[in-house]
């Protein structure tokens, strides 16, 4: 392993402590989320940092969801064509989401489009109880399905990946259900890597900003909470060789995307090596003194945010801005994917539909407990939740596309 190449080029990534102290933030500590980079093939890991340690996968568990649905599509149990019922349960799931009435139907190949692009819970929930028969039923198929891959540090009680203290993973583990998807199911490999759908007169792009900024890229599934922070795994191939990144922790988008495309750049870089000594996915020890995973919500979500990144950076840039980029400018990877949504005759237009989180005062002065809001999928006056709640509460934006998560 060239640990001075490597270094060189994470060298942005894991500035210390000392100088966190040096610009007046000394009142944290900066904790670098895991990572690590591995050769799809063989396994090798070519550059890591605490890899075991637990960590909160956040909707990187979508990885584990589409891995049990393959699971259960090879078994003979589901097929691609069948329907998928968008039940009241799936209808309740906080966002990101997709916002169907329930009793809505599409097909498990739509839902899995929408699952992996928009990366909508709601949806996610649906392809559990169409797979598993419930939640439950469903999350006990992924953690079988753990246990047979290897995954040692993951436990899951959900499909979506939304905050719950007993779901759990590694870095190691989802690089191998990332390889296990890459190679165990060469044949579904488009859901990994469509960079945007389209629903009626909508456009919605996937949220991993490497498909069309970082040349080679072949997938997988960006996540966020704030107890998480800033996770991805991401694949990428060149002349023949695929390399899979997972960057969980990180405390911005921009600085995610960087992160996971510095490490494939580098990884390219490393020549491929067949000893015995080797580093693998398999016998790796990194991080396993930890038992327990970090909530990063006071640096991500909460009062410390603004100093964390300031601290990162060297500046004070909550977007966290990189001095050397290792992303492209956007490259036109072709029209989105449709995909539908067949909504029950008394719901009228299809579309998406938001609860507003707090009262608004009502036309009579009064003030509501909750107020509903519809936005058409095929209109311009919204696009989606967010923009539905906005012209609920007076404040419409057209939008001919919906953007990138945070």
């Amino acid at each position: 392993m060239r640990r001075s190449a490597l270094a060189a080029a994470f060298a942005m990534f894991t500035l210390a402590a000392a100088g966190a102290a040096e610009k007046g933030h000394s009142d944290f500590e900066i904790v670098r989320g895991p990572y690590l980079v591995a050769d799809v093939e063989t396994g090798q890991v070519i550059a890591e940092f605490d890899a075991l340690r637990p960590w909160y996968p956040a909707s990187t568990t979508k990885l584990m969801t589409i891995y049990t649905t393959f699971q259960a599509i090879r078994a003979g149990e589901i097929s691609l064509n069948d329907e998928v019922k968008y039940s009241g349960n799936a209808a309740a799931q906080p966002p990101s989401k997709m916002g169907f009435k329930p009793g809505s139907t599409f097909t498990l190949d739509n839902a899995l489009k929408m699952m992996m692009v928009k990366s909508a819970n709601d949806i996610a929930v649906a392809v559990a109880e169409a797979v598993g028969g419930s939640v439950d039923g469903f999350a006990a198929r992924m953690n079988a399905a753990a246990a047979e891959l290897g995954m040692t540090r993951s436990h899951f009680v959900n499909p979506h990946g939304l905050p719950d203290e007993r779901q759990v993973t590694s870095a190691r583990d989802m690089a191998l259900v990332a390889r296990a998807l890459l190679r165990h199911f060469p044949e579904h490999r488009p859901y990994y890597s469509i960079h945007a759908i389209q629903i009626g007169g909508k456009i919605l792009r996937n949220y991993n900003r490497l498909l069309d900024r970082f040349p080679g890229a072949t997938g997988m599934k960006t996540g966020f909470i704030c107890a998480s922070g800033y996770n991805l795994v991401a694949s990428a191939e060149r002349d023949g060789r695929e390399i899979v990144a997972i960057v969980f922790g990180e405390y911005g988008g921009k600085l995610r995307n960087e992160h996971a495309a510095a490490l494939l750049e580098a990884a390219f870089d490393t020549p491929l090596r067949r000893v015995e000594t080797e580093t693998t996915l398999f016998n790796l020890k990194s991080g396993e003194e930890y038992n327990q995973p970090l909530d990063l919500r006071p640096y991500v979500c909460g009062a410390q945010r603004g100093a964390a990144v300031a601290a990162l950076r060297g500046e004070d840039d909550d977007e966290g801005e990189v001095a050397v980029s290792h992303l492209t400018a956007r490259m036109n990877l072709g029209p989105p994917i449709k995909v539908r949504a067949y909504i029950p005759a008394d719901y009228g237009e299809p579309g998406f539909v938001a609860r507003l989180p707090r009262p608004r005062p009502g036309a009579d002065g009064g003030r509501p407990d909750v107020l509903d809001a519809f936005a058409p999928i095929n209109g311009t006056s919204a696009s989606g939740p967010a923009e539905a709640i906005g012209a609920a509460a007076g404040q419409p934006r057209p939008l001919e596309e919906v953007g990138p998560e945070q």
